[in-house]
């Protein structure tokens, strides 16, 4: 009975297949002829998507706060001064009885905060709920400098950056970020500390390319 062909191959597995050590293909040309992929579970997301990424919320959550402990004052204020118009409480000598007028601008002040505290608090419930569309549970592959740094020392610390990879022939693409962009990654489960060459998968469609054109024969692969 034939055996079912792997999709992928590690790294150590192509070194043995091509009768080389995993670090002789990562020092050689290798990394240029062949993308090099790692697993990866979590969030990714584009580069440039500053709003989605890490601490990307950031100005809006400041905002929100600021906003709500500014309502919280006013309301206090709005309340004390009501109770002191119908003689129900005595101000404090740092309090001044406020006019209709000035009343009426703490309201209108109260008015607009509350709505933007709605507004922000959807905003940012929105980007909770569109982070939790980019997971992904597959492949991405690895940037230059990871596979450099794995060549130098066996192994890296595992990256924040990645390339998204490139939609199989055949296959529509439903991934929410282009093939090919570059990604930070986030959220990652479960966590790595490093890569090591045995991380490292090449797509057996690629290596067979790769070897139909002999590209494994010559120098310097």
């Amino acid at each position: 009975m034939p055996l079912i062909e792997p999709l992928t191959l590690t790294l150590p597995e192509l070194a043995e297949r091509w009768h080389m050590t995993p670090q002789q293909m990562l020092a050689g040309a290798v990394p240029q002829v062949l993308p090099m992929y790692f697993y990866f579970d979590g969030l990714v997301f584009a580069f440039g998507d500053k709003w989605l990424r890490a601490n990307g919320d950031a100005a809006i959550t400041q905002d929100l706060d600021t906003h709500q402990t500014r309502a919280a004052s006013i309301e206090i204020d709005l309340q004390r001064q009501a109770l002191h118009k119908r003689g129900l409480l005595k101000l404090t000598q740092w309090e001044e009885a406020l006019s209709d007028g000035e009343l009426a601008e703490h309201q209108a002040e109260s008015d607009r905060l509350a709505g933007e505290i709605v507004r922000l608090t959807a905003l940012l419930k929105q980007r909770h709920e569109e982070r939790q569309q980019h997971v992904r549970n597959g492949l991405l592959r690895a940037a230059p400098r990871t596979l450099s740094d794995i060549a130098l020392h066996g192994k890296t610390r595992f990256p924040q950056f990645a390339f998204m990879p490139n939609t199989p022939p055949g296959f529509d693409n439903t991934e929410r970020v282009p093939p090919g962009t570059v990604v930070a990654m986030e959220d990652g489960f479960p966590l790595k500390d490093v890569l090591t060459d045995a991380d490292l998968v090449i797509s057996m469609l690629d290596i067979k390319l790769a070897e139909e054109a002999g590209l494994h024969q010559q120098p310097g692969i």
